[in-house]
């Protein structure tokens, strides 16, 4: 009977960690800032995801983004190749795309909403390769502007995207 009763308390206290471990994260205030992908000549207006909270939010439970509209996730070292995203609590498909130290795409996914209630049914779209940053737009959006392995996202100025063979652009 006291086995029972232990493993009864210790179940509820596991079930209790692992459901506080998948609550969805609360809204953030983030900073914005406009760049530029590969040779698309207008600037990306994106939100700067810098904290692990804001990393944590990210666009969960947004219902849409503008045109050239992202999230820009920044993070202050490398992170390992297994190390992915997924799509839980997040209800529009996505392009995202995995940037190197000189934010040179590494790898892109297509990621389509999670419906499901348990996250741990959520797929994880994880590169492969290490990266140091990830830029998230609208499902579509790296096809439609011939976005390739290779391009590089750099800081807009004055609100112009000069095209991607100025070097001098990438502070």
């Amino acid at each position: 009977m006291k086995h029972q009763r232990l493993f009864i308390l210790l179940s509820v206290i596991s079930f209790s960690g692992v459901a506080q471990q998948w609550n969805v994260p609360e809204p953030q205030e983030f900073d914005k800032t406009e760049v530029c992908l590969g040779d698309i000549q207008q600037p990306l207006k994106v939100e700067l995801a810098d904290s692990q909270a804001q990393q944590a939010r990210g666009l969960m439970q947004r219902e849409s983004l503008g045109a050239y509209e992202g999230m820009w996730f920044r993070y202050g070292n490398e992170r390992p190749g297994y190390s992915g995203f997924w799509m839980y609590q997040t209800l529009m498909p996505l392009d995202i795309a995995y940037l190197d130290k000189n934010r040179r795409i590494v790898k892109t996914f297509t990621m389509r909403p999670c419906k499901s209630e348990d996250p741990r049914n959520c797929r994880s779209y994880s590169p492969g390769k290490s990266y140091w940053s990830v830029l998230e737009v609208n499902a579509g959006f790296f096809a439609e502007n011939e976005i390739r392995m290779g391009d590089q996202l750099r800081k807009a100025e004055n609100d112009n995207c000069s095209p991607a063979s100025d070097k001098n652009n990438n502070r």
